[in-house]
């Protein structure tokens, strides 16, 4: 789907659109085995168009980068390896094998794989203090003492409210979502850093890849003049077949993507119910 002028396009055309971009996003759901799977054709396909960008992952942060080159350096095709390298399985994400043919595809096309997300320690440090807690160095790296518009910021507090499916105390959503903020604005920088000879594709969830306030909004600051392109898969809801309704839940008007490509939906419970499983999971209920 081209949100920009409203049509459904064929893979050709999509591809033609992303061959030429700098930056590339492809927003997921991150269980969800399609979205991995276009992902790594993405991949393969900017790659047989001659392209060599950085291969950056907000799954692996800035604690992981060392034991992902360290693998890499000695093994540098095992893509299944990576997970243990890393440490995935501590980590919270859905199991690597489903990462497995993004990366898979990365490294037979040559590219370097990076990762993106700033450490969660430092994240945490955020989320409970907000831009106070910030060192100034990072604050002017990161531009963090620039921030969102308001429109942007209000709905960037919304969705970590509902996110958390309003157990999140109200006065910490201010400092988680400046911490989010802080995070797209890391995975920017490092788009921007490791992608100055053939630009950068970032595997994200698709609130990272959304172009009005997450790492698109944080790349137009620091490389301006480059193109940035953002393509979210979003998984249908039974009965809802208009591509626009599907831009309610971002709370906008608009899709807030260069493109979307629908997919099946693997999970039908609602997020909620799923959150509050995992907490009943944390308390040991």
């Amino acid at each position: 789907w081209n949100v920009g002028e409203a049509r459904f396009i064929e893979r050709a055309e999509l591809f033609a659109a992303l061959a030429p971009a700098d930056f590339i996003l492809l927003g997921e759901t991150h269980d969800n085995p399609d979205h991995h799977l276009l992902q790594a054709e993405i991949v393969t396909a900017l790659a047989k168009a001659g392209r060599r960008p950085t291969l950056a992952f907000e799954m692996f942060d800035m604690s992981q980068s060392p034991a992902l080159e360290e693998h890499l350096a000695q093994s540098p095709m095992d893509a299944a390896g990576i997970g243990e390298a890393v440490g995935w399985q501590k980590a919270g994400w859905p199991d690597w094998a489903l990462y497995l043919p993004v990366a898979e595809a990365g490294l037979l096309a040559g590219l370097d794989l990076h990762a993106a997300n700033m450490s969660r320690s430092d994240a945490r440090v955020l989320a409970q203090s907000g831009l106070a807690g910030a060192a100034p160095e990072r604050v002017q790296r990161l531009h963090l003492d620039r921030p969102l518009p308001a429109a942007a910021a209000n709905n960037l507090n919304q969705e970590i409210d509902a996110a958390h499916c309003g157990y999140a105390p109200k006065e910490m959503i201010e400092a988680m979502a400046f911490a989010q903020f802080a995070r797209d604005a890391h995975m920017a920088r490092e788009m921007q850093t490791n992608g100055e000879s053939d630009g950068a594709i970032l595997i994200a969830g698709a609130g990272h890849a959304r172009g009005d306030r997450a790492v698109p909004f944080h790349l137009r600051r620091m490389a301006p003049g480059r193109a940035i392109v953002s393509l979210a898969f979003l998984e249908v809801s039974e009965g809802e077949n208009a591509a626009s309704a599907y831009a309610a839940p971002f709370g906008s008007e608009v899709l807030p993507f260069d493109y979307v490509w629908f997919t099946p939906r693997v999970d039908i419970r609602d997020a909620c119910e799923r959150f509050e499983e995992q907490l009943k999971k944390m308390r040991g209920e």
